[in-house]
């Protein structure tokens, strides 16, 4: 279950990698408890199908407009490992630590509507959400470059 479980900026989650497909994702984490449409408004990101694995705290995300791939997940579940550290176990300020002396420094954090603070790396593609200081999400994406298309981890 651990080899599942460690977040890959970038890249993935354990041996996913982002650009794979349903059935990798199934092969990988089992059929989904729930799955949900997120349609989007023209000009604004891709439509996206959501798989939940509510036992595990993992949200996979594939986006219509790149061929139902893995594009991003979110996760809620205190076992994940980031860079060898338990992430959930960890404070804002260690998570910017751990962050930079991993190489990604490009930082912004904002106060979001529904009341989490966001903390977001944005040359790896994270964000981190924090309910008074204490971490609830992660969410992870691939990189996009300047004109949009999906940089692909290889």
């Amino acid at each position: 279950m651990n080899k599942k479980l460690i977040i890959k900026p970038l890249e993935g989650l354990g041996n996913l990698k982002f650009g794979t497909t349903k059935q990798d994702v199934e092969n990988y984490l089992g059929k989904p408890q729930d799955t949900e449409v997120i349609e989007v408004a023209e000009n604004e990101l891709s439509d996206a199908i959501v798989w939940n694995y509510d036992d595990q705290g993992i949200s996979a995300f594939f986006e219509k407009d790149h061929n139902d791939l893995l594009t991003c997940f979110d996760i809620r579940n205190d076992n994940v490992v980031l860079f060898g550290k338990k992430v959930f176990d960890l404070k804002m300020e260690q998570i910017i630590d751990l962050m930079n002396k991993n190489g990604f420094s490009d930082i912004e954090s904002e106060d979001e509507d529904w009341g989490e603070q966001r903390l977001s790396f944005n040359d790896a593609v994270i964000d981190f959400y924090f309910n008074d200081q204490t971490l609830t999400s992660i969410s992870w994406s691939v990189m996009l470059d300047e004109n949009n298309n999906i940089e692909w981890p290889e």
